[in-house]
């Protein structure tokens, strides 16, 4: 069967067929909904200039909560492979972790969780930038992916997947000068700009990518030499047969919007009925003048031109309990009670302990995620790395060496352990070495200095290194004293 050419013309069709499927699934209102949510912005649309517009907003301390809860402190990555390659996987590791550091992932990291926990997808692009010939990543808006094949949320099982830019005209014209493209005015964009699209698809077991707009080509079709695609994605909430999943926001938007109303009727009642209201016998008096010292004409006795005042019944209480309610069990039901959140008189430590515990388990599943999220990461800048690092030079115990970053994959096995105290931290490493060092089951410094993380004690090498020239001059001491000894004899 002949291959069939990517154009120009068969980006933007798959491009406006996935903007049909959005459409279906409301996806990009919803999106916009539920950031204003986030924001306080809750009564944006609403055209009612007499009804006060207070804003309780819940959502913005539930969703603060779940990403303190899954935003771990420290990223740790963990090579293993083949004996003797302890030094090259070293290496990676440190390549790794300057990456990490050079791109500031784990601020993206939280911005990506707050994302994923509002819209209910994270992503995050992972490229390499060819002038500063160094690993690049960006955070994608799940609006602006394209999966080829809806149905499934898993990146590696994709036919192909589409990267949305919009770029300024100004921008556009800088980068590709020779293209003739028209900018247009989008919902997204006040300014007008060019749709730029990114397509990533697999050809005999590499990836693959063109980059068009909607009449033009801006790059052909170019081998990266990549096995993986370069972005990961998570989603908050899975959904059947449906690559886009659910946020926290969507569940609690309903909720939010009853406790506004109720509280603005709640305003409008007190505004309208706080102040008792006059009544007057207008056979005796015309009208009620307000005015301090104001004369007002009556007929008949004026004792009797005032009938009475009036003061409504107050609100029922029902509705402030109501009000009440829906805050503390919305906040229940997504773990942000107020145990978790901290809002309690601590006489009871250990209780307190054990409900904070119990509200962070049912968020397992979305920890489960993360940390697969961060191993697709990790995964992928390897993968960047090995493509297009080539050859370069590093500097090992004050002497430059030549690295092959190339052979990345071929013997190593990639694992990513994320540091917290159910989990592989370097604080544990060393605690258990230390344990281990005490009680004599290990009795050698080297092996022992050999297995503390570099992080911890970046000279460590120049220590080994002096301990062994130690033993080396030791051991021809001994030599020495065995030999004179021999010919003593």
């Amino acid at each position: 069967m002949k291959e069939k050419k990517i154009t120009a013309d068969s980006v933007w069709q798959e491009y406006q067929k996935d903007l049909n499927f959005k459409e279906d699934l409301d996806l990009f209102d919803k999106t916009k909904q539920h950031h204003n949510f986030f924001l306080g912005r809750q009564w944006e649309g609403l055209n009612a200039p007499d009804l006060e517009k207070p804003v309780l907003n819940f959502v913005k301390r539930v969703v603060n909560y779940l990403i303190s809860v899954l935003m771990v402190n420290d990223i740790a990555v963990n090579l293993t492979g083949a004996e003797g390659e302890e030094e090259f996987l070293g290496q990676i590791r440190g390549e790794i972790e300057n990456v990490n550091e050079k791109t500031r992932f784990r601020a993206k990291l939280r911005r990506i969780i707050k994302n994923t926990a509002i819209e209910g997808d994270g992503a995050i692009y992972v490229r390499y930038d060819a002038d500063t010939k160094a690993v690049d990543s960006e955070i994608i808006n799940n609006t602006n992916i394209v999966f080829g094949d809806k149905t499934s949320a898993e990146i590696e099982r994709q036919p192909y997947i589409i990267l949305v830019k919009q770029m300024a005209e100004e921008v556009f014209e800088q980068q590709f000068p020779d293209v003739q493209e028209d900018a247009v005015y989008t919902d997204d964009h006040r300014d007008p700009s060019i749709t730029v699209l990114i397509r990533f698809y697999k050809k005999n077991g590499s990836v693959h990518f063109i980059q068009t707009t909607q009449h033009n080509v801006l790059t052909e079709e170019t081998d990266t030499g990549q096995k993986l695609y370069p972005v990961a994605f998570i989603n908050w909430e899975a959904v059947r047969d449906c690559c886009h999943g659910i946020g926290a926001v969507e569940t609690i938007v309903p909720n939010q919007i009853a406790v506004n109303k109720l509280w603005a009727m709640a305003l409008l009642y007190q505004k309208n009925n706080a102040f008792p209201k006059v009544f007057v016998d207008k056979t005796k008096l015309d009208k009620w003048n307000s005015s301090p010292g104001a004369v007002m004409g009556v007929i008949g006795n004026p004792n009797d031109a005032v009938a009475t005042s009036f003061r409504p019944h107050d609100m029922a209480s029902q509705l402030m309990s109501i009000v009440d309610k829906t805050i503390a069990y919305t906040k229940d039901f997504m773990g942000a009670n107020d145990a978790a959140l901290g809002n309690v008189n601590p006489t009871n430590t250990s209780a307190i302990i054990a409900l904070q515990k119990t509200a962070v388990a049912p968020l397992d599943l979305q920890k489960q995620a993360l940390y697969q999220f961060v191993e697709d990461y990790a995964l992928i800048v390897c993968d960047v790395i090995r493509a297009h690092y080539g050859i370069r030079t590093a500097v090992i115990d004050g002497e430059i060496v030549y690295i092959d970053y190339r052979n990345i994959g071929d013997n190593a096995k990639l694992t990513v352990d994320i540091g917290q105290s159910e989990y592989w931290s370097e604080s544990a490493q060393i605690q258990t070495l230390d344990n281990l060092f005490t009680k004599g089951i290990i009795d050698d410094a080297l092996v022992y200095l050999e297995n503390i993380p570099d992080r911890v004690m970046p000279n460590k090498n120049k220590i080994i290194e002096d301990i062994r020239r130690r033993q080396q001059e030791e051991d021809e001491e001994e030599l020495t004293e065995e030999v004179l000894y021999d010919e003593t004899v």
